[in-house]
C-alpha cells in the first residue's frame, strides 16, 4: 500500500467511525428537517407547476444564510454554502416536482415513526434534506473546504424530461467536483449510471369521415386494445436488459358514447441505445401500419429520450459510497437511474443517486416513509459529503 493510499484509507476510516454518532445526533434534531418536509410536501408541485414549492425552497436558502440564493430563468432554486477554501463545489440536488396533480389533496399525516401523504417520498423528504443541509451540518459541527452548491430543480419527471437539471448544468459556470442526487426512496439505492430511456405517448383518433360500417369498425377503446396487443408482440430482448412498461391508458367519458379518441403512455428502458432506437422505430412503424389498416389516426409523440451513461463501478465515488452505506447498516442496491443523475453525468460530472429511507405505497396517495431508517440515510449523505470534500472520491 502506498503512502497516499494509506492516508486516504485513514481519512475514510475517521469518517466511517463517526457515522453511529451522527445517526444518533440526527435523531435529536429531527424537527430541523421534518418540519420542512411537511411544509414542502403540502404544497402541490406537479411537473411544470412547481413555482410555490420552489419559492419556499428559496426562502429556506435565504434563512439558512446561503450566498447567491436565486430562482433562475428555468425555475430552479439554488444557493451556495461557502466552504473554508471554496476551490470547487459539491453539487447536492433534489427534484421539486411530484407525480401528483394540483387537484390531489396534499395533506401529510405525521406519526411517531412515519409520515404519510402524497409525494412525501418522491420527493418532499429528499428536497427537505437538501434545503436543510446547512442547518444539519452546523448542528453536527461539520465544516467543509469546498463550497456546497444546493439545487432544487424543476421539470424532472415525465414530460419534464430532466429539463430543469439539464438547463442548470449547461448554464452554471462553477467547477463541480462531484454531485449527489437525493431521493426519498428507497434507502440502499445506489445509482451511478443512467439508463437509456424512451418515454412516449400514442394518441389514437377516430376521424370525422370514419366509415362506421366498414369491416372491423369500432370505437377508440376497441382499437387501442388491439393496438396494445400488437405492441406487446414486439420482441423485448433479455440481453441487453430491456423493459417495456405501459404507464397509463385514457379513453372514454361515459357509458353510452363510443369514444373517438384515446391515448396510451409507455416507457422503454434498455442498457443498449441501439435496442432503444430499434424499438422506437418498430413502435413508430406499427402506428403507421395500424392507421392505414383501420382508417384511424395513430400518432407517436416522444415525450423523453435519453442515452445510457455512467461512471464505472470501480470509481472511487462508488466505492466510497458503498463503504459508507455498509458502515451505516444500509445494504446497497445498485439501481440504474432514469432521473436527474443522467443530466449530471452527461454534463461531465461524476455523481451518484442515494435514497434516504424505506417507503411503502410509492407514488400512491397514501405514500408512507419510515422515520427510524431516515437518520442513517441522512448520516450517509453527510458522510459522503465529507468524503468528497477530502478528495476521497476522485
Amino acid at each position: 500500500m502506498t503512502i497516499e493510499s494509506k492516508i486516504r484509507e485513514d481519512s475514510l476510516g475517521k469518517i466511517l467511525k463517526k457515522i453511529p454518532e451522527q445517526t444518533e445526533r440526527l435523531k435529536s434534531i429531527r424537527e430541523t428537517y421534518l418540519t420542512d418536509a411537511v411544509l414542502l410536501g403540502e404544497i402541490p408541485s406537479p411537473t411544470f407547476g412547481e413555482e410555490e414549492r420552489i419559492r419556499l425552497a428559496l426562502d429556506r436558502f435565504r434563512e439558512n444564510g446561503l450566498d447567491d440564493p436565486e430562482i433562475d430563468e428555468f425555475g430552479n432554486a439554488s444557493g451556495i454554502l461557502p466552504g473554508a477554501e471554496g476551490g470547487s463545489s459539491i453539487l447536492v440536488m433534489a427534484h421539486a416536482d411530484s407525480v401528483f396533480s394540483a387537484e390531489t389533496r396534499h395533506v401529510l399525516n405525521v406519526g411517531s415513526d412515519s409520515i404519510t401523504g402524497p409525494g412525501i417520498a418522491d420527493n418532499a423528504i429528499g428536497l427537505a434534506a437538501v434545503v436543510g443541509l446547512p442547518k444539519l451540518l452546523d448542528q453536527l459541527g461539520v465544516k467543509l473546504k469546498d463550497d456546497l452548491l444546493l439545487l432544487a430543480n424543476v421539470q424532472s419527471l415525465g414530460r419534464g424530461n430532466l429539463e430543469g437539471a439539464r438547463s442548470f448544468l449547461e448554464t452554471k459556470q462553477r467547477p463541480i467536483r462531484a454531485g449527489i442526487c437525493v431521493e426519498g426512496a428507497t434507502q440502499g439505492r445506489l445509482s451511478y449510471s443512467g439508463l437509456g430511456t424512451l418515454r412516449g405517448e400514442i394518441t389514437l383518433r377516430i376521424p370525422s369521415n370514419y366509415d362506421w360500417n366498414s369491416f372491423g369498425a369500432s370505437g377508440a377503446i376497441s382499437h387501442l386494445t388491439r393496438f396494445i396487443n400488437q405492441v406487446m408482440e414486439i420482441p423485448v430482448p433479455k440481453e441487453p436488459k430491456t423493459k417495456m412498461i405501459f404507464g397509463g391508458l385514457r379513453c372514454g367519458s361515459t357509458f353510452n358514447t363510443s369514444p373517438r379518441r384515446g391515448s396510451l403512455r409507455f416507457e422503454i428502458t434498455s442498457e443498449d441505445d441501439a435496442v432503444l432506437n430499434d424499438m422506437e422505430k418498430q413502435v413508430s412503424e406499427l402506428c403507421e401500419q395500424f392507421s392505414l389498416e383501420t382508417g384511424t389516426s395513430v400518432d407517436l409523440e416522444v415525450v423523453a429520450k435519453r442515452e445510457n451513461c455512467g461512471i464505472p463501478f470501480s470509481h472511487p465515488l462508488v466505492k466510497t459510497t458503498r463503504s459508507i452505506m455498509n458502515e451505516a447498516g444500509i445494504s446497497p442496491n445498485v439501481d440504474p437511474s432514469t432521473g436527474d443523475l443522467n443530466a449530471l453525468i452527461l454534463a461531465g460530472h461524476p455523481g451518484v443517486t442515494v435514497g434516504l429511507t424505506t417507503v411503502e405505497n410509492l407514488r400512491e396517495e397514501n405514500e408512507t416513509i419510515q422515520l427510524p431508517p431516515l437518520y442513517a440515510g441522512l448520516a450517509q449523505l453527510v458522510s459522503l459529503l465529507q468524503a468528497i470534500d477530502l478528495g476521497l472520491c476522485e
